[in-house]
């Protein structure tokens, strides 16, 4: 049994938010994973990083923990999502594990103390790594304040509009407001800025989602984040709703990716999160068109050292 495998044993028999509350706190015991190849350079809107992958938004909801995670391997990390005021998110339960299909569901509703306080703790350490803000809010004013706010302590914004489990999101995804909202983002934008999309769940749908990407670009934002968690009933969360993720949502993450892409510029940079958990999803991903990837769940359930790993082999590939 790996060191990971006998600390999950025990991390989870703990409730969800604790036991990741636990597991940040002892990251800052690991050794640095981080791997220096040439190879897994990329260029992008927030500089040239030392690999593709980085942290999807919601690990590191306060932004505690950036020493800590850079460590890890990733090549940037996406912290929040943050709000203009404190928000307290829904009620416990709001995460539940799916251990033989390595899933989550959550209805976590942005949980945080706010920018000013986010600013604070990301600002008390220096990181090798790009940190991209992810933002939200339920009012245009709210979202522009926190906007201006946030951008000159990060390299990069992530607009997230697209959780399922926070009801006024959807009001700002209204093609009226959401050009609004985007219109006057763009007379404030310091830093690149990225928008994370809704999950493909059919064609129908996913056209609306086309829509306000077409807006985004058309004002000269640098990309989206593609895609967030697909909504489900689950009855062992207190709002009875949550968002679904990990390996089953890699598929639509692709479609999301060769929708995009089928209309919009290349130069679009798309970074994509939905079910990645190894090297082959990584790659995968890049050929249908990303430009980045994002982890999240597969850190929950694989453990500290994946993303080490899948660098290893992306090098020994390369």
């Amino acid at each position: 049994m790996s060191l990971y495998s006998f600390a999950k044993h025990l991390l989870f028999k703990l409730e969800p938010e604790r036991a990741h509350l636990l597991g940040l706190k002892f990251m800052r015991f690991l050794g640095d994973m981080c791997i220096d190849e040439s190879s897994l350079r990329v260029r992008t809107s927030l500089g040239e990083l030392n690999n593709v992958i980085g942290l999807a938004g919601g690990f590191d909801k306060e932004g505690k923990y950036l020493k800590s995670l850079e460590k890890l391997g990733f090549g940037y990390l996406v912290v929040g999502t943050v709000t203009r005021t404190p928000w307290p998110g829904h009620p416990k339960p709001r995460i539940v594990r799916n251990p033989k299909e390595k899933t989550l569901v959550n209805c976590l509703g942005f949980p945080n103390s706010g920018v000013d306080d986010f600013i604070r703790n990301i600002s008390r350490q220096k990181t090798r790594v790009p940190i991209v803000g992810s933002i939200s809010g339920q009012t245009i004013s709210d979202i522009i304040e926190c906007y201006q706010k946030l951008q000159p302590h990060v390299s990069g914004i992530e607009l997230n509009l697209s959780s399922p489990n926070t009801a006024k999101l959807r009001d700002l995804r209204e093609a009226e407001a959401f050009t609004e909202l985007a219109t006057e983002m763009v007379t404030f934008k310091l830093r690149p800025t990225y928008l994370k999309i809704p999950p493909y769940i059919d064609d129908s749908q996913f056209r609306q989602v086309l829509q306000l990407v077409k807006v985004w670009d058309n004002l000269g934002f640098e990309g989206v984040t593609a895609c967030n968690t697909i909504p489900i009933s689950d009855s062992r969360l207190s709002v009875g709703t949550g968002g679904f993720s990990g390996p089953p949502l890699f598929q639509g993450m692709l479609k999301a990716i060769r929708a995009i892409r089928a209309i919009l510029p290349s130069d679009l940079e798309i970074n994509a999160v939905g079910g990645i958990s190894n090297a082959h999803d990584v790659t995968t991903a890049l050929k249908e068109g990303a430009t980045t990837v994002q982890m999240y769940t597969a850190l929950v359930f694989e453990g500290p050292t994946v993303i080490h790993g899948i660098l290893k082999e992306l090098a020994a590939s390369s």
